[in-house]
């Protein structure tokens, strides 16, 4: 696995507990220290790397995360962010805040709303499901590659305003997913109860939320 891979692999599974100055020192210290050692030396980088009781509490967790992304294949990584050596904050244009509109709002609370209402076994199954057949979609390279990284690591926020009609496709995806693990009867209730969860928000900014169905 070569460096700008490897870094992939420790962005991924650092990208859901830091900010952006420590992501920037974590993959510095990483890159300047730790790149060239053998795999049991991540433990040795995560407790350098949890600098606050808030992230000591979760420290187990992060070392999981980032053993897990290491073995994840190349496809289930987030884009490379480059090299943060000498930086004082993360330089990774998806770090820039995105001001969303309605139509990607609601998208996003209604995927938020399907996927919490099925454990997380089939979570990711549906996740891989579309990363899988996002090519149908039709995205430029640079849309594909950050939707992709927003669905690898959902609780980053979402990349860009996409048009309606991606929006949907992408809403398909996940109802064709939901008929594949449980069946089009269980996969229309759980689109309804999600429907009806984001509802609310949807008229709060006055977004017909059935046209993304």
């Amino acid at each position: 696995m070569n460096l700008p891979l490897r870094r992939r692999a420790i962005y991924t599974g650092l990208k859901p507990y830091l900010n952006t100055t420590e992501m920037a020192q974590a993959l510095s210290m990483w890159e300047t220290e730790f790149s060239l050692k053998p795999p049991y030396a991540l433990a040795s980088f995560v407790t350098r790397c949890c600098t606050t009781d808030e992230l000591r509490r979760v420290r187990t967790q992060i070392l999981r995360a980032l053993i897990t992304a290491i073995e994840s294949p190349e496809s289930l990584l987030l884009s490379d962010p480059g090299s943060q050596v000498g930086k004082r904050t993360l330089t990774d244009e998806d770090s820039d805040t995105i001001v969303l509109d309605a139509k990607n709002s609601i998208f996003v609370a209604l995927s938020g709303a399907l996927w919490n209402a099925v454990d997380e076994a089939t979570e990711k199954s549906i996740i891989d499901f579309i990363l899988r057949n996002l090519t149908h979609l039709k995205l430029n390279a640079k849309q594909s590659q950050k939707i992709k990284d927003w669905f690898i690591s959902r609780n980053i926020a979402f990349p860009c305003n996409f048009e309606l009609a991606t929006l949907q496709r992408l809403i398909n995806l996940n109802y064709i997913a939901l008929c594949e693990y449980y069946g089009p009867v269980k996969a229309d209730k759980l689109l309804s109860q999600a429907t009806h969860a984001v509802e609310a928000e949807a008229a709060r900014q006055q977004f017909n939320l059935h046209d993304l169905l």
